[in-house]
Parts: structure tokens; C-alpha cells; sequence
């Protein structure tokens, strides 16, 4: 009997999350300057309202992947999915600092089990050789909503800021106002636009999807026979004192957090860079902004497949780490350039190349802690991606105190050569820990992972 393909199914259908994931964390930093004229906030309030979704999403990860456990995969990513866009809207709602880094907060605590139970999902129905696939197309769709909400963001903004002048230039019977006006920036209608259609998708991913091929009634026997069943869990406790104790698991850890320092940069600030540093706005901004998350999409594309070659060329201790340390010493070359030009466009296209090799190791990450996790996949996931975004939660705060530190008075494009370069030395450091990544050396020895020898096919 050949196996059906409900698991490409669930594949799409999980990537269609993470696209929503995506679209609703980077849609705030597109609208940062609209949100700071609006509501009189400082510098350094913004900093901090775009890093209290990275605060409250790391240190959710662990709990999320209990929670995903308890109740299941299906129904926890569903409901998270529809929480975190319902706090999306509230973001647009938020009348003040308070209410808009609660906001933010709540959009991160639902959100963190997004990727640990998208690994759990990939592990239940992907064979071991399929899993570095799997994982890139799921991360590529984070990276297609980041871009798309890049783009788009500034867009709605003036689009939605535009149209009631439409409207009263009409009733007035005088000409229509379509300029825009930043006093009465639509950046509170957008978020709540990318919130309702969340919301709405939640529901359909409900009905769509389950969290083996055992229990879904499309999937054959011989499908749900690709992946041998785990033992139950429920019984279970967190692994909490192997995660500890995992050397090759806290090397991913620094790995993370020094690599989301500089990548947070393009989610977070560089609307921020283009908008006051050179003056974009609107469609041209949101152009500029999405390119680095386009030029992404390739290195996960070729960051999938890349790790499973090795791995089966060279086994679990090189087939993970190397493709991750090499391609962070490129990171590292690229936030070198940026930091020595003031060129917008020069810029970009360095940050272009960060965002793409970023995304070459971004799947053997993945892979690698469901090779060490086992059936502890969403607990290893979890643990390294708290401590990554830690580090994206300190990027704007820490990257903006340099920006301001070294910045000149009157000269607008000061400051931020400075902050470049601190990427550069997180990329180097998170290079030198990717190496530490033996995905050979498995939490307990009852989870080791079936790796392929080298050499085999």
C-alpha cells in the first residue's frame, strides 16, 4: 500500500500559521514612528514596546510545550493562533504605553508555542530524512508573513489613513484629500485587519488539521507507519534536568540569542532606520523594509535540503553544525559592510545577505533539536528558541541605546554604523557556538536518534 499525502496537507496548512505568526510580529515595527506620533512616546518606550513581545515569547517556550502536551497539538496551535490575533487587534486598540506593551506581552506568551509545536507536528508526521524539508517550509512561511507584512504595512497605513479624506473631501463637495497625513496614520486599522483574518484561519486550521496521521481519516496505514509512534507522554515530567545538562543544547542556546540579535534588527528597527534616517515612507519603505525577508526565503530553500545532504555525508555531528556555523561567518561579513556605509541601499542588500544565510542554518537548527529532543522535540525546541528570543527582545533595546549613543545631532544617518557592528560581533560569537551542535548526543539515551551513517543514502 503506498502512503497517502495528508502530511503535505498538514505541511501547507501549518505553514499558513506561520505565516499569520509572522505577519502579526512584524507589522508593529512598520509602524513605530506612527505609533510614537500618535501617542507621544520616547525613543526608548519604543525600544521597549518592540521588545516586550520577544521578552514575553521567550519565556513562554517551555511552558507552551507542557501545555501543547496536556491538551494537544491540534487544539493548543489553534487556539494560539486565535489568541495572538485577538491581541493583535487589542494592539491597535491601545491608547498608551501601558496598554500597548500589555498588548505586546500577551501577543508574545500566545505565540511562543507557535514554533515548538510546528517542530512537533513536523516530527509526528516526517521521517527522519524528511524532517529538514519539512522544517524549511514551515520557517519559509514566517519568512513569506514577514515580508509580505513588511511590505504591506506601510501601505494600509496610508491607504487607511487616506480614505476617510476621501470620504469627507465628497460630502463636502470640494476635491478629494488623498495625501497623507501622518496625524491620522491607519496604523490602528491595519493591525486590527491582520488580526481579524488571523482569527478567522485559527477556526479553519481547527477543522483541518491533526496531530498524527493515525488520527486523521484522510491518512492511510502506511503513512502513519512513516513515523513509528512515541511512547505516551502524559505521564511524562519536563526533561528539564537533561536540557540542563545537555552541553550540545546550550550551545544552540548561545547560538540563538547572538543570531537574533542581529537578525531582530530587520523585524524591528529597520523601518525605523529607513523612515527617520532617510526619509521613506509608505510603499517605498515597506519595499526596501521586505526585501531582506525576500531574499530569506532562498536560504530556506537551500538550508533544508542542505542539512540532509550532509547529514547523510557526514552524519548528525557535522550535517547540523557546519551549515550553521558557515553560513553565520557570512552574517558576520555582511553586518561588517553595513557598518561602514551610510548608503541605505547598500545596506539592505548587506542585510538581504544576512536575512538569506541566517535562513541556510535556520532548518538544521530545527532538525537538530528534534534529533537531541526525540519525544521531547517541542521541550529542546522550546528551551533554544527562549534563549533566541531573549536576544531579539534585547536587539532593539540594546542596538537602539548604541544607535543613540553614537548618534551626532542634525545628522539623521549617525548612529547607526555603531549598532551594525555590534551584529557583527553576535554573529561571530554565534558561529563559533554552532559548531558545538552534536545532534549525535541525545537528551536521554531512551530518545537517540536513528541518524543515518555517513556516506549512506
Amino acid at each position: 500500500m503506498r502512503p497517502t499525502l495528508v502530511r503535505y496537507q498538514i505541511l501547507v496548512a501549518t505553514f499558513l500559521v506561520a505565516l499569520f505568526m509572522y505577519v502579526d510580529r512584524a507589522c508593529l515595527g512598520q509602524v513605530t514612528t506612527d505609533i510614537q506620533r500618535e501617542l507621544h512616546l520616547a525613543d526608548w518606550q519604543m525600544d521597549w514596546v518592540k521588545g516586550a513581545f520577544f521578552f514575553s515569547y521567550a519565556l513562554a517556550q517551555v511552558f507552551s510545550a507542557a501545555v501543547a502536551v496536556r491538551y494537544g497539538l491540534r487544539h493548543t496551535f489553534a487556539a494560539c493562533l486565535f489568541l495572538w490575533s485577538a491581541f493583535t487587534v487589542l494592539t491597535g486598540l491601545s491608547g498608551g504605553f501601558v496598554v500597548l506593551v500589555a498588548s505586546r506581552l500577551l501577543v508574545g506568551i500566545t505565540e511562543a508555542g507557535a514554533y515548538p509545536i510546528a517542530a512537533s507536528l513536523v516530527r509526528n508526521w516526517f521521517p527522519l530524512n524528511a524532517r529538514g524539508f519539512a522544517s524549511s517550509m514551515v520557517a519559509l512561511g514566517g519568512r513569506i508573513g514577514g515580508a509580505v507584512s513588511l511590505y504591506l504595512t506601510p501601505i494600509l497605513v496610508v491607504a487607511f489613513a487616506a480614505y476617510p479624506k476621501e470620504v469627507h473631501g465628497a460630502i463636502a463637495g470640494g476635491p478629494a484629500m488623498t495625501a497623507y497625513d501622518p496625524a491620522t496614520s491607519g496604523w490602528r486599522q491595519t493591525l486590527a485587519l491582520f488580526g481579524l483574518l488571523g482569527m478567522g484561519y485559527a477556526v479553519v486550521y481547527w477543522f483541518v488539521a491533526r496531530d498524527r496521521a493515525a488520527d486523521h481519516p484522510r491518512a492511510n496505514a502506511a503513512e502513519a507507519a512513516l513515523v513509528p509512534p512515541s511512547p505516551p507522554k502524559a505521564a511524562e515530567p519536563f526533561p528539564l534536568v537533561p536540557i540542563l545538562l545537555s552541553r550540545p543544547l546550550w550551545f544552540a542556546s548561545l547560538t540563538q540569542c547572538c543570531v537574533n540579535i542581529g537578525w531582530a534588527f530587520i523585524i524591528t528597527s529597520l523601518g525605523d532606520y529607513l523612515e527617520k534616517g532617510h526619509g521613506l515612507t509608505g510603499e517605498e519603505k515597506g519595499k526596501w523594509a521586505s526585501l531582506p525577508m525576500w531574499a530569506s526565503i532562498g536560504g530556506m530553500f537551500v538550508g533544508g535540503f542542505l542539512t540532509d545532504y550532509l547529514t547523510r555525508r557526514l552524519g548528525l555531528r557535522w550535517g547540523r553544525g557546519l551549515p550553521v556555523g558557515a553560513a553565520l561567518l557570512v552574517c558576520a561579513a555582511a553586518c561588517g559592510v553595513a557598518a561602514n556605509t551610510a548608503d541605505y541601499k547598500l545596506v539592505v542588500t548587506m542585510l538581504c545577505v544576512m536575512a538569506a544565510f541566517v535562513d541556510v542554518g535556520t532548518p538544521a537548527i530545527w532538525a537538530f533539536a528534534q534529533d537531541v529532543g526525540g519525544r521531547h522535540t517541542g521541550a529542546a525546541l522550546g528551551w533554544a528558541n527562549m534563549w533566541g528570543n531573549l536576544g531579539a527582545g534585547l536587539s532593539p533595546v540594546l542596538l537602539g541605546a548604541v544607535q543613540r549613543g553614537f548618534a551626532v545631532e542634525g545628522v539623521p544617518t549617525s548612529g547607526w554604523p555603531a549598532a551594525f557592528a555590534v551584529c557583527t560581533v553576535t554573529f561571530v560569537i554565534a558561529a563559533a557556538s554552532a559548531l558545538g551542535l552534536n545532534a549525535s548526543r541525545p537528551l536521554t539515551k531512551s530518545v537517540a536518534p536513528t541518524s543515518p551513517s555517513p556516506g549512506s543514502s
